[in-house]
């Protein structure tokens, strides 16, 4: 029960940030098709699913003690870098060019409408993936050094995913901005997860 109760925990931290972004794009009336919703959540279980594996190849050459004691410490630093993203202001993301600079959607979703068409559509899908992807790469290297499998955490990271965005969008248009404060759970619940495994 503790594995899969860590599991759920790592799962959910990894995914939720979709939630957040969902949230925001719905208040602002940016719709993304089923379609791309999808192909955005199987894109972060690929990404983990290989960054995953390649932990997994680095821990022939380390003891497995000392692996998860690094995968601890990594995982709170990914949360605590995941805090300091989401209170930076905004305009401190750089330039206004999100094909560069993916990682600034987190701090501003509505970016990922590069054209401003009221949807995500074509290339911007696959703006949008590769924000919400860069999520998963420490933290796939940093869970195959805790014990988390990769391709059972991979498919349920995709189909978490797929259902956090699906609900975000979904729900964003009736909460007000105050829901968009969940992106603050990623951060919080990595560094939860990191302390557990320290202990």
């Amino acid at each position: 029960m503790g594995t899969v109760i860590f599991t759920f925990l790592f799962v959910l931290a990894v995914s939720i940030d979709s939630f957040g972004i969902g949230c925001v794009l719905g208040m602002q009336g940016v719709r993304i098709r089923l379609g791309g919703m999808l192909l955005i959540a199987m894109l972060s279980g690929v990404v983990f699913c290989i960054s995953s594996y390649c932990g997994h190849f680095l821990l022939r050459f380390i003891s497995p003690e000392a692996a998860e004691r690094i995968g601890a410490l990594a995982l709170i630093m990914i949360g605590a870098y995941f805090l300091w993203q989401y209170f930076r202001k905004p305009n401190d993301a750089g330039g206004d060019e999100p094909w560069l600079h993916p990682e600034r959607i987190l701090n501003d979703p509505l970016a990922a409408d590069v054209d401003r068409s009221g949807g995500i559509v074509g290339k911007e899908v696959w703006l949008l993936g590769a924000a919400l992807s860069l999520d998963t790469v420490g933290a796939g290297v940093s869970g195959a050094f805790v014990g988390i499998s990769p391709f059972l955490t991979a498919v349920l990271i995709t189909i978490s995913t797929c259902l956090m965005l699906f609900t975000g969008v979904t729900c964003g248009a009736k909460w007000n901005e105050k829901a968009a404060s969940v992106s603050i759970l990623p951060g919080v619940l990595l560094i939860i997860i990191g302390l557990i495994k320290l202990a």
